[in-house]
């Protein structure tokens, strides 16, 4: 049975609630990847809103995220929230996932400065605003995302970025695209 804010769905063969999973070290490399496949594209109606046409924007522009106190995949949030100007990034830092393989990517940092062509496709991506929700009754996808931090640097602060949001709470394709295209295509320094 699949619980969803208290109503169930079967989802499979009846099989006992609290049965145990089976290790990841007893599964063949195979099985391991349809579970992780499984768990990716798994869809249910469990929250209202949608992307389609009655989406719209909601709340600010620019980037936005929590102060850091250093420009460093490890530097811990402050808690302090920010938004600042698009025009005053100066370098974006696409921090390494930590996963298993082969859900680890990037494995590097992969630092953008300003001026580069997938510097500003990743930075207009990530200055959208959030969709606003569309309302109940409308079925939106459930699947895990497993998106890198990104960590932007201004003249005066450093922040860990907030990803714009659809109107189910994933993050916008603009955004995904851009991670996408500079993950596959990255060295170290860009």
């Amino acid at each position: 049975m699949w619980h969803c804010l208290g109503k169930s769905r079967r989802i499979g063969p009846d099989r006992e609630r609290n049965a145990p999973l089976p290790r990841p070290s007893d599964m063949s490399a195979r099985r391991r990847e349809l579970l992780a496949a499984l768990a990716v594209v798994a869809v249910a109606g469990c929250s209202g809103g949608g992307s389609g046409a009655g989406a719209h924007a909601s709340g600010p522009s620019g980037i936005r995220g929590t102060e850091l106190p250093t420009f460093s995949c490890d530097a811990k949030p402050s808690g302090k929230a920010l938004r600042v100007e698009p025009s005053h990034v100066v370098e974006l830092l696409v921090c390494p996932v930590a996963a298993p393989e082969p859900f680890n990517r990037p494995n590097q940092p992969i630092t953008l400065a300003r001026g580069g062509t997938r510097f500003t496709e990743l930075l207009h991506a990530l200055s959208a605003p959030d969709e606003a929700h569309s309302g109940p009754g409308q079925a939106c996808p459930a699947y895990a995302e497993l998106l890198p931090p990104i960590v932007a640097r201004t003249g005066s602060v450093d922040l860990l970025v907030h990803i714009p949001a659809d109107s189910c709470g994933h993050s916008r394709s603009a955004a995904r695209s851009a991670l996408t295209s500079i993950i596959n295509g990255s060295s170290a320094t860009q």
